[in-house]
């Protein structure tokens, strides 16, 4: 199942950026010679009126190829149907138009899901970022990593992996706050409460602190985990309406920083692990939509999943690299500004180049992935 959400996301990421490319095209009467799915070699393809729409072996992106995109001869350019012919800013809608539409699903989606959570969000906290737009109220959580055999914790039931949110009624701030709460309650009867990391079920157990645990324990016998979490939360009613759009600024701006962070790390240290161990390619794609098809109410989850990677499509292929639809907007802008094409071969060449760079990274990204489930 989870390997036919992925084939099914894929579809839809990429259908729809190149649906924009199409539309766009269709709109200035640009004709489009060909519309696919994946990297060829091509593996199938059928002609429907003057576009031929085909299947490619590689499953890692699509493309669509209008009339004269790679050529600048006299005939291409005196047919008024080739890209190359039309207006430089018609050129740039079509280019950015694909970019444009994984952007408005992201916004779509994620407003879906904010408005499912009751337009609160909540976001794990790795440094000390601000959001903009919104309510923001940062807490700690403390949870349960592992438990001791015949511990207190065991005994009473209490799972690894659930929160704890209270002591007595008293809410639990910190670890070291619950370590302390508990010292101070050794020997008593305490009441500890309980719930998932996604707060939606809530739980209390009773337990009693021990007065003098075994060493290398503590009085209930567990190991804690503790992070930052930031409640987002939009109040206002602009901010319900651009809840989508708000929300994928800040994700983007709080992702950025915390890549930035991992990369000064791994140049400091001589170390690109903690940078590889951050990237995901297909198969780490894969292994995430098998997690979040495991989770009780898979629907929400999967949406919020599907909108984050339609930003970081939009938000890679906007990047002026050689390949990508940014490095062709790099071409546009330059001859709108120069007034000057450059030489149609010459850009061939350096997309030809980037492409290919761009396939020894998704290499290199899926060897890194079969290592991680290998380890």
């Amino acid at each position: 199942m989870f390997i036919v959400v992925f084939i099914i996301t894929l579809l839809i990421l990429v259908l729809i950026h190149e649906f924009g490319h199409f539309i766009m095209s269709k709109k200035f009467n640009i004709k489009v010679l060909e519309f696919g799915f994946g990297i060829p070699p091509r593996i199938w393809g059928k002609k429907i009126g003057e576009t031929l729409y085909s299947i490619n072996l590689l499953p890692f992106g699509g493309f669509v190829r209008p009339l004269g995109e790679d050529e600048v001869s006299k005939e291409i350019l005196a047919n008024k149907r080739s890209f190359a012919a039309a207006a430089i800013h018609k050129r740039i809608i079509v280019v950015a138009a694909g970019v444009a539409m994984n952007l408005v699903l992201a916004w779509i989606l994620f407003w879906i899901v904010i408005v499912a959570q009751n337009f609160k969000v909540q976001i794990p906290l790795l440094t000390d970022h601000k959001f903009i737009g919104v309510y923001q109220n940062n807490e700690q959580y403390v949870v349960i990593d592992s438990l001791s055999k015949g511990s207190p914790a065991e005994q009473a039931g209490i799972k690894e992996g659930e929160r704890v949110v209270a002591l007595n009624d008293n809410f639990i701030k910190s670890s070291q706050d619950l370590v302390d709460q508990t010292k101070l309650h050794a020997g008593e009867q305490v009441k500890l409460t309980l719930s998932d990391l996604e707060q939606k079920n809530y739980r209390s157990v009773e337990i009693i602190p021990r007065k003098s645990p075994p060493k290398g324990q503590g009085a209930l016998g567990v190991s804690l985990n503790s992070f930052d979490v930031a409640n987002l939360e939009f109040k206002d009613p602009l901010q319900k309406i651009l809840s989508g759009p708000i929300y994928s600024l800040n994700i983007t701006t709080y992702t950025g920083e915390l890549l930035g962070k991992l990369i000064s790390t791994s140049y400091q240290k001589k170390d690109i692990t903690p940078v590889s161990q951050a990237v995901s390619g297909p198969i780490g794609m894969t292994a995430i939509i098998k997690q979040v098809l495991a989770t009780q109410n898979p629907l929400i989850p999967y949406l919020n999943l599907l909108a984050a990677l339609s930003l970081n499509l939009a938000i890679i292929n906007v990047l002026p690299f050689p390949g990508l639809d940014g490095g062709r907007l790099f071409f546009l802008i330059l001859e709108a500004i120069t007034h000057k094409r450059t030489h149609p071969t010459l850009e061939k060449y350096v997309h030809t180049v980037g492409l290919a760079i761009l396939l020894s990274l998704i290499i290199l990204i899926t060897i890194s992935d079969i290592r991680k489930f290998l380890i």
